[in-house]
């Protein structure tokens, strides 16, 4: 039916890895240096530094959604999203479109108090966000998503 896979160049996302992996190997570099002052620390932080950057390149920089409308059982909609990583494409989500229960701007502050949220977006910032809040199978959770105007005219909007 209808399939959105929004392509992102994430800058700030590589440049803030980027500087988290600089630093990480100045600080672990530095702490090399004779007589530098507690060379143990520098370097936990400086491998502190190194593992969040390849966390956030894991986590962000390479990892991409993409949002599809497909014809399930009988007349149903579908809505999935697949996760693409590298060469890797994964399901991770299947639901009813008829399970949405309604979509809204995404708020960061909003309360995530005994809620469970499901994020696939792949990105920190600048992109506009969608809260999806589902109702499925017995549980009420909530899906984070990146949309156009397109799928968004599928979603029952709040």
């Amino acid at each position: 039916m209808y399939q959105y896979n929004p392509q992102f160049k994430k800058k700030k996302e590589k440049l803030i890895s980027l500087a988290m992996a600089i630093l990480g190997v100045v600080l672990y570099a530095s702490s090399q240096i004779p007589n530098a002052p507690a060379p143990g620390l520098i370097q936990i932080l400086g491998i502190c530094a190194l593992a969040g950057s390849i966390l956030l390149i894991s986590m962000c920089v390479l990892r991409s959604y993409s949002y599809e409308l497909v014809r399930g059982e009988g007349e149903a909609t579908d809505f999935v999203i697949t996760e693409h990583y590298s060469r890797r494409k994964t399901v991770v989500c299947r639901i009813g479109l008829s399970d949405v229960v309604s979509v809204a701007p995404y708020d960061p502050n909003w309360k995530k108090e005994k809620n469970t949220v499901y994020s696939y977006t792949g990105v920190l910032f600048d992109e506009k966000r969608y809260l999806l809040e589902v109702q499925a199978h017995g549980e009420h959770f909530f899906i984070v998503i990146c949309a156009d105007e397109t799928l968004l005219s599928y979603l029952p909007l709040r």
